[in-house]
Parts: structure tokens; sequence; C-alpha cells
């Protein structure tokens, strides 16, 4: 072999390990491809499959609603406060015979209204939320405002 087969030699492994080299990083680039797309396949299922239940047991809440009346006991007892703020203002306006302040009636009403317990309005949200059968929905924000922390 002369110096000319051992130069060739030398530049055919330096060749053959760039090429080595790309195949690797393809490879590693095709793994995190894959990867990624796993992810993304995980999270449809799981969304599709949340919704699917959501949408079961919003169906089955719908259906027990005729049947029990727990349900509606737990709904007016949260709604009592909110229904007493919105006829209340009425009442104070007819039974004054100031209908020009019914806005300052309302307003001052929904403010007493405000100033109930934090985890009344939580709870309030919910029992509409379970009442009227927007699980799905309330999955939907709650993933959103996640999504933003």
């Amino acid at each position: 072999m002369n110096i000319f087969g051992i130069i060739l030699n030398v530049l055919g492994i330096g060749k053959t390990a760039l090429e080595n080299k790309q195949k690797l990083n393809q490879i590693k680039v095709e793994g995190a491809h894959e990867i990624e797309k796993a992810r993304v396949n995980a999270e449809v299922n799981r969304i599709v499959s949340n919704s699917a239940s959501d949408n079961e047991i919003d169906l089955e809440t719908v259906r027990q609603m005729d049947s029990t009346w727990k349900d509606d006991i737990l709904t007016y007892l949260f709604l009592v406060p909110v229904f007493v703020a919105s006829i209340v203002p009425f009442i104070l306006a007819y039974k004054t015979s100031t209908w020009d302040l019914l806005n300052k009636y309302v307003l001052d009403s929904y403010t007493s209204l405000n100033a109930l317990p934090e985890w009344y309005k939580w709870v309030l949200g919910l029992v509409v939320i379970a009442t009227l059968g927007f699980r799905s929905l309330l999955r939907k924000v709650i993933d959103k405002w996640v999504d933003k922390i």
C-alpha cells in the first residue's frame, strides 16, 4: 500500500464517521418526533375519554333528575341567596314607591351577594354545572386555565 492508498483509507474512515454521526443525529430527531407524536396521541385519547365519561355522567344526571329530590333540595338551598338578591330590590322599590332607585337597590343587593364566602360561590357554580349537565364545559375551562398557568 502506498501513501495515496493510506490517505484514501483515512479519508474513507472520516467519511464513514461523518455518515454515522449524521445517521445517529437523524435517529435522535426521529426518536424525539415519535416521542412527541406519542405524547400528543396520549393527550388526545385522554381528552376523548374524559369527554365521553363526562357526557355519560351528564346524561345519567339528567335521567336521575326525575326520580330524586336530593338534587332539587341541594340546588334550591344554594339558590336561595341568589333568589333573595334578585327579588328584594323589586319588593323594596314597590314598598317604598321609589322605582327610580331600583338600579341602586339591585346593585346593593348583588353587592351583598358578592360578600358571601368564597366557598359558597364555588359550590353554587358547581351545583349549577352539575344540575345543568355542563361537566364537559367545565373540564375545557379548567384545562385552558391550567394551560395558562
